[in-house]
């Protein structure tokens, strides 16, 4: 037999009060009053040793009616021959995300995490399988999953061990992605394992071991539909001291009298400390300067102005008076301007405004990373392209060309330049007709005088690179822009593209790419007033340096980059070897026609160092800044500087509520395990056997009928009691008083 409520079974205890009444003595009721004893004290009846047990059948009544009515309550019932078998629940298959982003460098966090991991490790089950994953910006297997055969205690010690070998990195912490790619793999495994067999899936359980700051990015939840099966389990940990501040350059003003730099110092929300301060340096100085006072309350920020250095050419920001200096540093380096040179062929004034030239010189956009510069080649001037001291970036045909220019053309064509030409009459029509594979139509019109007749774009080609920034429909109106001298051309080849054409279906922008990897854009149109209205349009700057980015294809060069991203730097042609040397000292060989560097794993200063070089120039002409500070050979290049610095989200400590993840229907909780999943199912088999068997109301009834039989049974004896007490003697006891 068993019971469902066995703590009820400790009122059976209460049998010692019929017992206890049963030994004490009760006070005769046949009283006598004498007058001579009318001076002595009563005293009550006592237990003496003579104290025994009477009327033992009503003793037995009394306790086994307390004792039925005991088990009654305790819900007993008779436990029959099934049993359920662990065998038949379904195990669970965990995947434990470990954060290592560059808040988990806070003091005591990472301890907290191993012992996060230790403790779930320790609530597996001998069916359970376990994995182990980092995130930070990305997901990554540290272990995988395993086979059933594989024991617990063997996967515990392996993933203990992975762990020791863990520790967090400087990038930001991405939550969401994290989350998304482990519920994907966990609900793919278990669609798998549903068309292997019939058996039940394991229950799917990701545990996040994580600080859970407010900076770590959880956008990937917004559109992923969470699968209802896996479910989430968050085991935060927590710093000592919540005090956290970050510094940050904003930004260099050049505009100004007086150029200045803006500092701003962010204060945790949970902070205790208001008073902060900001001190900087660089490589060319032995010392920083005087630390600069930051009054920054709680959740707040403050941003001051202080003058530059112009001694320092890359600078350190350093911010202290918090506990964590993770992200106490920021990094900054001079923007280095690359200069793309432009070759204008040309005999007009560049001061005339009814030339090309003059509107040509006007339409670059210079900007802190780029500028661009224009040279001008007049008459019969030769142009020798391979002993040209900078490689022009491209080269813009106004006039017709010299046969040694032609020449010089040519070459740099072959050697993969761009070069653009704008017809400008007839003339210069016939003669680029092998380069533009164009000729002038039979019925072209001459030259038109009058306003009112022109032509109009009509049809052009947005997905071109050339066109495409005009793509958006709030730009891509050109009907306002008119032509009233274009060249009427047919395009001779089939391999040329035609970007845009007039109304009257002639071409008016078409370009066309050599194997040899140069390219030609052809303009059927002048840009000057006297041939159109495109150089007074406001598409006409886009347009033009759209050109000049297409002839350069190289990305600017991001100076400022966070840990993670990708450092692009231009391809080095005058120069065999370059290094890029990291912050920590060490240095990564680059190969001459390498674009970019991948492991980006650190903050603070990298340098790109060019050795061997015979030109202070890379060969796309950029002009950049060399550093004396560089520890490089005698003979280097150029050197490019980036500063890289740990992104400001993960200053960003509070914690982030559960709540704001579970409004993403995300499943938050902890699977039960087998064993607490078949003591909920035996405790249910119980109540249903209890239910049918009711074996608690035919104890109810005995214990009733006991009592009855008990009120009888006193009674009776009562009666004998107060019958043998009027026969005898009164008894009297007292003492004096």
């Amino acid at each position: 037999m068993s019971a469902l409520a066995w703590l009820f079974g400790l009122g059976a205890l209460t049998i010692a009060f019929p017992l206890l009444f049963h030994l004490i003595r009760r006070t005769p009721k046949g009283q006598t009053e004498f007058s001579s004893l009318m001076f002595l004290k009563p005293t009550p009846p006592t237990l003496t040793r003579r104290s025994r047990l009477e009327n033992i059948l009503l003793l037995l009544m009394r306790a086994a009616a307390i004792t039925l009515i005991a088990f009654a309550f305790m819900r007993p019932y008779f436990r029959g021959a099934d049993s359920l078998s662990e065998v038949e629940l379904a195990n669970r298959r965990v995947a434990i995300l470990v954060d290592v982003s560059a808040s988990m460098q806070r003091a005591g966090l990472w301890d907290q995490a191993k012992k996060q991991v230790d403790e779930v490790l320790a609530n597996l089950e001998s069916g359970d399988d376990v994995a182990l994953f980092s995130f930070d910006k990305t997901l990554e297997t540290i272990v995988d999953f395993a086979d059933r055969d594989e024991s617990k205690v063997d996967r515990a010690d392996l993933i203990r061990k992975a762990v020791e070998t863990l520790e967090p990195g400087w990038q930001r912490s991405d939550l969401g992605k994290a989350l998304v790619s482990s519920a994907d793999q966990l609900d793919v495994w278990r669609d798998s394992q549903q068309s292997k067999s019939s058996g039940m899936p394991a229950k799917l359980q990701i545990v996040v071991v994580s600080d859970l700051q407010k900076g770590s990015k959880v956008e990937a939840l917004q559109s992923y539909q969470w699968p209802s099966h896996v479910y989430v389990k968050f085991n935060p940990v927590v710093p000592a001291d919540l005090t956290n501040a970050t510094v940050q350059l904003l930004n260099t003003s050049e505009e100004e009298d007086e150029p200045s730099i803006r500092i701003r110092v962010s204060n945790s929300q949970e902070s205790t400390t208001e008073q902060f301060f900001v001190s900087w340096s660089g490589k060319d100085q032995t010392k920083s300067n005087d630390p600069i006072s930051f009054y920054v309350p709680a959740g707040t920020s403050r941003v001051m102005k202080v003058p530059p250095d112009e001694t320092i050419s890359a600078r350190e920001f350093v911010v202290s008076g918090d506990t964590e200096d993770f992200d106490n540093n920021f990094f900054t380096v001079p923007i280095e301007q690359q200069v793309l040179n432009v070759t204008y062929i040309g005999d007009d004034d560049s001061d005339d405004p009814e030339h090309p030239q003059y509107y040509l010189r006007r339409a670059f956009v210079e900007s802190p990373a780029r500028s661009v510069k224009v040279s001008q080649v007049k008459g019969d001037e030769k142009i020798d392209m391979a002993s040209a001291a900078i490689v022009p970036t491209m080269v813009v045909l106004a006039s017709s060309p010299t046969d040694s220019q032609r020449e010089s053309v040519d070459e740099y064509l072959n050697s993969g330049g761009t070069l653009v030409v704008v017809l400008a009459d007839e003339k210069m029509a016939d003669s680029t007709t092998d380069w533009t594979s164009s000729r002038l139509k039979e019925s072209s019109d001459s030259k038109k005088n009058s306003r009112d007749d022109y032509q109009m774009l009509a049809e052009i080609d947005f997905a071109n690179p050339l066109f495409q920034a005009f793509s958006n429909p709030r730009y891509n109106d050109f009907t306002k822009i008119r032509f009233w001298n274009h060249r009427s051309v047919e395009i001779i080849d089939d391999e040329v593209d035609v970007i845009a054409r007039f109304e009257n279906d002639d071409p008016a922008v078409w370009h066309r790419r050599f194997d040899t990897g140069g390219q030609i854009y052809t303009f059927a149109s002048g840009w000057q007033p006297s041939q159109s209205q495109l150089a007074l349009s406001t598409k006409f700057v886009p347009l033009i340096n759209g050109l000049v980015e297409i002839a350069a294809d190289l990305p600017e060069l991001k100076k400022s980059l966070l840990v993670g991203d990708r450092i692009e730097f231009p391809i080095g042609d005058s120069f065999t070897k370059r290094r890029l040397v990291k912050p920590d000292g060490t240095a990564e060989p680059v190969e001459a026609d390498q674009t970019s560097f991948n492991e980006v794993d650190l903050p603070g200063i990298y340098r790109l160092e060019s050795l061997g070089a015979t030109s202070t120039q890379s060969g796309d002409g950029a002009n950049v800044e060399t550093d004396s500070s560089a520890n490089v050979d005698q003979n280097s290049g150029p050197s490019f500087l980036f500063a890289v610095n740990v992104d400001r989200a993960e200053s960003s400590t509070g914690a982030i509520p559960i709540e704001s993840i579970e409004m993403f229907a995300v499943k938050v909780g902890e699977q039960e395990t087998a064993a607490t999943e078949l003591a909920q199912m035996r405790e249910m088999r119980d109540r249903d056997i209890e239910s049918s068997q009711k074996v608690w109301k035919w104890l109810i009834v005995a214990a009733l009928i006991l009592l009855i039989g008990e009120i009888l049974l006193a009674g009776q004896t009562d009666s004998r009691m107060i019958a043998g007490d009027s026969t005898s003697a009164p008894t009297v006891s007292g003492e004096p008083t």
